[in-house]
């Protein structure tokens, strides 16, 4: 906003940003943040009146009040002195020299105030720990384990329920995640971005806190932090899993994922020889009311989107002897399993729902080999054969187009040598579809440059120096 005054040229106001400026207050319970005193009051005699004790707030203010009033009282007397003894000339250059800017206001009970809120602090966790001994540390007579929840924490520490359910979730959140220490397979490192080859069997992250058996436990196990989850993997999917070390590039990320502009390449073993060396299935996909986690191809479904490239065939390949149909597999399977062959697929999911890729193959007649819902199983491989390859984004911190890629893993590798398909072939192709990807993703962001190689060396050191 610009103001003109009389006879001066026109001066641009600058908005102030009060709320970094004024003193704020977190409540030690949910920690919501308070601006004024009277605010506080009354947000935690709603909230913790068990730790936050009213009497206590009420002494506090009385006795801030009276010492506040007696210093008051001090600075007027000394500022009547001070006047008395001050000469006219004194007074005059003293009005005539720069005012300094006002100073945010300080309730007069401020420190006093964060001193108690402190106090209050050290109650809510031993609140908090005694919350979490009733749900899960308690035995019955018999030695066995009680489980209690919200309403025996409620009774027992006479609490309101909901008090009792903010007691037990802020408990369960603070506990540290379990560390498994099983080596991680790093494929990319700097100080805000991880990218690691996650291993068939493993889950992204833990079902709980408390539990381990995730690919983040290993990284905090071998590692020695906390990642931050940006996407995922199904469990007996292999291949390139991101993570960010920094929780405020998080969001960058999470908009590329948004906006569709990540490309992601997966490799996977299929039954047959696709007629075509290119095709694109675009069909939606819903639940699929025969199985509680399958999905199917149906018209009232979500839009999804992939391409799909052949990279090598091996037509002589019979799987047919020794091959179970999957779970939801259909009458299309079958057929090509019939007619024999593998095909190593390229594939680029365009949309990102669940089980995208193996439902997308099995509906275009060549489904993923090892694939207990939609494909065929055997002695080939115990998982389907489905592989994340390859990652492009644009990193959060500098723009550049970054591309991570993972190798096939062992499993992956003897099943193609077993059918036949030459794994020096199958490579090649993997690399060259990899280097196209990767060379779309660069002419997008001509002026960013490309990503950067692993800085591994110096990281390594600093964690081991740690």
């Amino acid at each position: 906003m610009t103001v003109v005054g009389s006879n001066q040229e026109p001066l641009v106001r600058r908005p102030q940003l009060w709320w970094r400026e004024r003193p704020a207050y977190n409540c030690p319970a949910c920690n919501q943040t308070c601006y004024k005193v009277p605010a506080l009051q009354t947000h935690l005699l709603g909230c913790c009146p068990d730790v936050a004790i009213p009497a206590e707030w009420q002494q506090l203010l009385e006795q801030a009040d009276t010492e506040h009033q007696q210093q008051q009282q001090q600075q007027s007397e000394q500022q009547q002195s001070d006047q008395q003894g001050r000469a006219a000339d004194e007074q005059q250059a003293t009005l005539q020299q720069p005012q300094p800017p006002p100073q945010p206001q300080v309730h007069h009970a401020d420190a006093a105030i964060r001193a108690w809120l402190e106090v209050v602090s050290q109650r809510e966790d031993e609140q908090r720990k005694k919350a979490l001994d009733i749900a899960f540390r308690e035995r019955d007579a018999a030695g066995e384990p009680l489980r209690q929840g919200p309403p025996e924490i409620a009774e027992r520490m006479g609490l309101p329920l909901a008090r009792a359910k903010q007691l037990l979730q802020a408990a369960l959140k603070a506990v540290p995640l379990a560390a498994d220490h099983h080596p991680v397979e790093v494929l990319y490192e700097d100080e805000d971005l991880l990218a690691v080859n996650k291993p068939c069997g493993l889950i992204t992250a833990p079902r709980h806190r408390y539990v381990g058996g995730s690919l983040v436990n290993r990284i905090i196990g071998s590692l020695g932090f906390e990642p931050l989850t940006l996407h995922r993997l199904d469990m007996n999917t292999t291949g390139v899993v991101l993570f960010a070390k920094k929780r405020d590039i998080v969001d960058g990320v999470h908009s590329q994922f948004r906006h569709k502009t990540v490309r992601k390449g997966y490799i996977a073993l299929a039954v047959g020889v696709p007629a075509q060396s290119r095709f694109t299935v675009d069909a939606p996909i819903d639940r699929d009311e025969r199985d509680v986690v399958a999905r199917c191809v149906a018209a009232h479904g979500k839009p999804a989107l992939t391409d799909f490239t052949v990279l090598c065939s091996a037509p002589e390949a019979q799987v047919a002897a020794q091959a179970k149909p999957g779970h939801c597999s259909d009458a299309a399977l079958a057929a090509a399993v019939a007619g024999g062959g593998l095909s190593l697929v390229s594939c680029r999911p365009q949309t990102g729902r669940t089980h995208q890729i193996r439902v997308h193959l099995a509906h275009a007649g060549h489904a993923i080999l090892g694939d207990t819902l939609y494909g065929v199983t055997g002695p080939w491989i115990g998982r389907h054969a489905l592989h994340a390859a390859s990652v492009t984004i644009r990193h959060p911190r500098t723009g550049a187009p970054l591309t991570v890629h993972a190798p096939l893993p062992p499993d992956f590798v003897a099943a193609m040598n077993q059918l036949g398909l030459p794994y020096e072939d199958a490579e090649a192709a993997a690399e060259a579809a990899a280097a196209e990807a990767a060379a779309e993703a660069a002419a997008e962001a001509p002026a960013a440059g490309a990503g950067a190689a692993r800085p591994v060396a110096a990281l390594d050191a600093a964690r081991a120096a740690a």
